[in-house]
């Protein structure tokens, strides 16, 4: 190699050095690294985000297992056996609510 196209091979990867660290600019890294040297932040965040989906669990499971319940007793309302039995379900449902209310 002579000294040409080294000059050039170093000024390329002085380019490519260059935009890697726009890159590392554009994505806040500065801010990143402060994150992860504060535990307490770390905790914070993943307490919230745990509680974030435990809370869309909770409130998905009980949207779908009301749909379900509404659905069958509809449909199932028609039989005999499990209809007497929703019927029964529902009663002690509402009587449950009612002692919950005084």
């Amino acid at each position: 190699m002579n000294d040409h196209q080294i000059v050039m091979k170093t000024e390329r990867e002085v380019r490519k050095m260059d935009k890697i660290l726009e890159k590392l600019k554009r994505i806040e890294l500065q801010e990143f690294t402060n994150y992860l040297q504060s535990p307490w932040r770390i905790f914070w965040a993943n307490f919230m985000a745990g509680t974030a989906r435990g809370l869309g669990f909770l409130l998905g499971a009980a949207f779908i297992l009301a749909i379900i319940g509404f659905v069958t007793t509809k449909v199932l309302s028609h039989i005999p056996f499990v209809g007497d039995f929703s019927q029964a379900v529902n009663l002690w449902i509402q009587d449950a609510l009612k002692e919950a209310k005084r």
